[in-house]
């Protein structure tokens, strides 16, 4: 994993660098120079409406184009992909980063929030073109929504889940369309827990409890806790930092406390669902197949509540060319036939049945979550499961997006678990709080 000093520098040049992306014409386009992915202010009739996308998200971005074609709508819709190869995503992300800031680049962005734990290849994430995207909104850099967004049918707000679409709105307005969330958890058979029934709501109630199955559990993945056991990390409208050395201290002396329950009898728990550090709509799926009946267990924050957080957002340039264009093909991915990969049918042919988030899709829940939840019921997930799983998404009183904030939290608790640094604790801890209050300020 990337080492904190490393971090904090890209942290620092994250927006002193400008940036570009890789173009590819529809349907299956030949890979063009980086001066046809043309500027938004420059944008004349009849070009074609530009997207930012992942790479992850191409094949679906193409289908979603080609059931646009089939239904009879002429839009031309052009893809910029982010590489996801470090090197040249760097070189990319450069190009249009001075686009962006110049008042230009492409007419909206479909993009991965980086999940705290997971890397490319080369064993570092991939960075994001915007480093914390809810900092973003508040350089006025996209576009307001809300109109739009209140008059979707396809959107349906009220479908959605409210906590995590309140993500993207400020005081000014709705600037983020939140597309997927996580939370973190445990997925566990509530067999071994001597309360079948048990939640826990802070780490030292569960600490002082007699599950002593569940610590044992817990003892081995404590970087489920990271970062999400805080809550919040910022306050975006007055650019405070929520987290205090005290606070950052104490969350990691009760994982370290959890990790004193290490017992080898735990290490390989069959009753253990999931290993990553995150809950997505895979796991949800995947259990309606099940016939046991299942726990869902979710980390709690301070408050006691959970705290979701954004992996796959749509945003839309603040100088689009094609505002209105952008948004209708971005409304489409709040379809609950995509929602579902039921899929459409036009003329005898399929569209979305395997349609994904990017790579965070498997990792995440659609923020139409109700729909994803009646669709698990009526494959066959049982009713304790189900409730289980309801009871955990109606517990979260709170929503963020990952963004840098975040990585300088797991990472720091990387670095002392795993490699015990010579620095104290309370001096990893200074230092990364002020990293974070540098960022933020930036």
């Amino acid at each position: 994993m990337k080492k904190l000093a490393l971090l904090l520098t890209v942290c620092l040049l994250a927006w002193s660098a400008f940036a570009g992306c890789q173009t590819q014409d529809t349907p299956q386009p030949p890979e063009p120079s980086g001066s046809e992915a043309s500027a938004s202010s420059t944008a004349q009739e009849g070009d074609p409406v530009v997207l930012c996308i992942e790479d992850s998200f191409e094949q679906d971005a193409y289908e979603l184009e080609n059931y646009l074609k089939a239904t009879g709508v002429e839009t031309e819709y052009e893809f910029l992909v982010l590489p996801n190869n470090t090197e040249d995503r760097e070189t990319e992300l450069t190009r249009l980063r001075t686009e962006i800031m110049a008042g230009e680049g492409p007419d909206a962005f479909i993009l991965d929030a980086t999940v705290p734990g997971t890397v490319t290849n080369s064993g570092e994430p991939l960075e994001a073109l915007f480093p914390n995207v809810e900092k973003s909104m508040y350089s006025h850099l996209f576009l307001d929504l809300e109109d739009m967004a209140q008059s979707s049918e396809i959107i349906d707000l009220e479908s959605c889940n409210q906590t995590v679409m309140d993500v993207g709105v400020t005081g000014e307005g709705r600037f983020l369309l939140p597309l997927t969330y996580t939370f973190s958890g445990l997925i566990l058979d509530p067999s071994i827990l001597n309360d079948p029934a048990y939640v826990f709501t802070t780490l030292d109630e569960l600490l002082q409890s007699d599950e002593e199955a569940l610590k044992g559990i817990m003892a081995w993945g404590t970087f489920r806790l990271f970062p999400d056991c805080l809550g919040l990390l910022a306050d975006y409208t007055g650019q405070n930092l929520l987290v205090t050395q005290d606070s950052l201290q104490q969350a990691i002396e009760q994982a370290d406390a959890l990790s004193a329950f290490q017992d080898e009898t735990y290490s390989q728990s069959p009753a253990l669902y999931q290993g990553g550090r995150t809950i997505g709509a895979n796991h949800l799926m995947s259990l309606a197949r099940e016939e046991t009946e299942y726990a869902v267990l979710p980390i709690p924050n301070p408050q006691g509540g959970v705290t979701a957080a954004v992996t796959f957002y749509a945003a839309i340039n603040a100088n689009a060319a094609h505002p209105q264009e952008a948004f209708d093909f971005i409304e489409l991915l709040y379809s609950e036939e995509f929602v579902t990969q039921q899929g459409f049918e036009v003329n005898g042919m399929h569209y979305g049945t395997m349609f994904d988030y990017g790579d965070n899709g498997s990792l995440a829940i659609p923020v139409k979550d109700g729909v994803l939840l009646q669709y698990a019921e009526d494959s066959g997930l049982l009713p304790g499961t189900l409730a289980s799983f309801r009871g955990a998404l109606d517990r979260i009183d709170s929503a963020k997006v990952y963004s840098d904030l975040d990585l300088d939290i797991y990472n720091l608790y990387e670095t002392w678990h795993f490699e015990r640094p010579e620095e104290s604790l309370e001096e990893l801890v200074d230092r990364t709080v002020s990293t974070m209050e540098m960022t933020l300020a930036e």
